[in-house]
C-alpha cells in the first residue's frame, strides 16, 4: 500500500502573507516570472534602521545574469532628493562613472523616485542587458534602460565592496547565522 505525502503550494495571497510582503501587481505583469525570496534583512545608518530590502530571483538562486527584484520598504520618511543623492555616492564609490554619466542617471533617478515615508515600497525590476523598471506598492513609477546603470544601481546592495556586508549576505541567503540579521 503506498501512500503520497501532500504537497503544500503557499500563494502569495495566503492568509500568513500582510499586503506589504506582496511584489506589486503592476510588476507581476510586466515581469512574470515565478519568483522566490532569496533572502531580507535591514538596512541601518548609525542606529537609524531606514528600510528592509528583500531579494526576489527568478531562479534557484541569485544570478547576475538571471532576472531579479529589489524590494524596499521604508521605515522612515526620506525625500527623494536624499535617496538620489545617496544611491549616486555610492554609484560613484562602486563603479567610477564620469561626472556627465552620473549626472545623467541622477536626473532620470529624480523623475522616478518618489519622496517616501513608514511602510513605502520603491521595487525595482533588474533585466540584465536591459535595465531596471521601478515601481511603488500600486504603480509603476518609470524605467532606466541603461545595463550599466542597473549593474550599478544593484551593486549598491549585491557587490563585494557593498557598504552593508551583512546586509548583502542576508539578500544572498548566506548569512551564517539562519534568518537574517536585524530583522
Amino acid at each position: 500500500m503506498s501512500s503520497s505525502i501532500p504537497t503544500l503550494n503557499f500563494v502569495e495571497n495566503s492568509l500568513n502573507t500582510s499586503s506589504k510582503d506582496l511584489l506589486p501587481s503592476s510588476l507581476l505583469i510586466d515581469c512574470p516570472q515565478a519568483w522566490i525570496v532569496s533572502g531580507e534583512g535591514v538596512f541601518s545608518w548609525t542606529v537609524f534602521k531606514l528600510y528592509r530590502a528583500r531579494l526576489f530571483v527568478s531562479g534557484v538562486k541569485y544570478d547576475a545574469n538571471q532576472p531579479f527584484i529589489l524590494d524596499l520598504c521604508y521605515l522612515r520618511t526620506l525625500p527623494a532628493e536624499m535617496i538620489v543623492s545617496a544611491s549616486m555616492d555610492e554609484l560613484k564609490r562602486l563603479r567610477n562613472p564620469s561626472a556627465e554619466i552620473v549626472q545623467s542617471w541622477s536626473d532620470a533617478l529624480m523623475r522616478i523616485v518618489p519622496d517616501v515615508a513608514l511602510d513605502d515600497r520603491l521595487v525595482g525590476c533588474f533585466t540584465p542587458g536591459v535595465g531596471v523598471k521601478f515601481y511603488s506598492a500600486t504603480e509603476f513609477l518609470g524605467e532606466i534602460k541603461d545595463p550599466a546603470f542597473a549593474e550599478g544601481f544593484a551593486a549598491i546592495w549585491l557587490d563585494p565592496a557593498t557598504r552593508s556586508t551583512a546586509l548583502r549576505e542576508s539578500l544572498l541567503g548566506i548569512d551564517a547565522g539562519g534568518i537574517q540579521a536585524g530583522i
